[in-house]
């Protein structure tokens, strides 16, 4: 085997948990929507953001602290990832004062605020859950590093009831059977153009192996933040 083949192999491995790592976040927090009749939605159409909230990890996508109030009876501290995860919070330092953000709380109603300031804090930064019915969004600052915290404050505007119009399903349920085809189709890609002809079943067999892999962790989801620090691991043995 050249040793070009074993690069190609390790960064095949590489590639497919952080693929892993999105296939799992999409499957479980479609798993969560299927399994929960009550699911809070959070939309913010300025940033293109229509997601569930759910209230066991940051790594199953937005996530409510569940020391901070629901809508209308208190402060809102909602959490998201800006990298990996779904992204959810990807674009969310692009908010300005007076866009609108709404939480579809059931057994509350549409609760509608108003983007009213934005701030960086370090990561220890503590949020204190006392602060009125004030929403907060937050993640981490700036793109890629967990160094800071980007704030969103918003106020409560106004609360009105749910009506069948607003009934969700998961905007994002196709995107692991997306991933995973992706996947495959760049290995088989890869292969054919790969010049080392006596190697070519092996980056074959690996293409498949991973993708049945990918396939087993859409099927049977484990957190996504596992994964993640495991992909740590690996990266940090490796020198990554």
């Amino acid at each position: 085997m050249k040793i070009s083949t074993v690069f190609i192999l390790v960064g095949m491995l590489i590639l497919s948990l952080y693929v892993l790592i999105e296939v799992n976040y999409y499957a479980a927090a479609d798993t969560i929507i299927k399994n929960q009749s009550d699911v809070p939605y959070l939309e913010i159409p300025a940033i293109g953001v229509n997601e569930s909230i759910n209230n066991k990890s940051v790594s199953y996508g937005i996530y409510h602290e569940p020391q901070s109030s629901k809508p209308g009876r208190g402060t809102v501290i909602i959490f998201g990832h800006r990298t990996l995860y779904g992204s959810p919070f990807l674009n969310l330092d692009k908010l300005k004062n007076g866009d609108n953000i709404t939480l579809i709380w059931p057994e509350i109603g549409n609760a509608e605020y108003t983007v009213n300031d934005s701030f960086i804090v370090p990561a220890s930064y503590q949020m204190s859950v006392e602060q009125g019915n004030s929403l907060f969004l937050i993640t981490c600052y700036p793109l890629g590093s967990t160094k800071e915290r980007y704030i969103v404050q918003a106020k409560l505007d106004r609360i009105t009831p749910i009506t069948n119009k607003t009934a969700h399903e998961n905007p994002k349920a196709y995107y692991a059977p997306l991933l995973i085809v992706a996947f495959f189709g760049g290995g088989l890609v890869i292969n054919y153009i790969y010049p080392v002809e006596e190697d070519k079943k092996i980056i074959f067999v690996a293409v498949i192996a991973l993708t049945l892999f990918l396939i087993c962790g859409y099927l049977f989801p484990i957190p996504a933040d596992y994964i993640s620090n495991r992909l740590a691991d690996i990266n940090s043995f490796l020198g990554v």
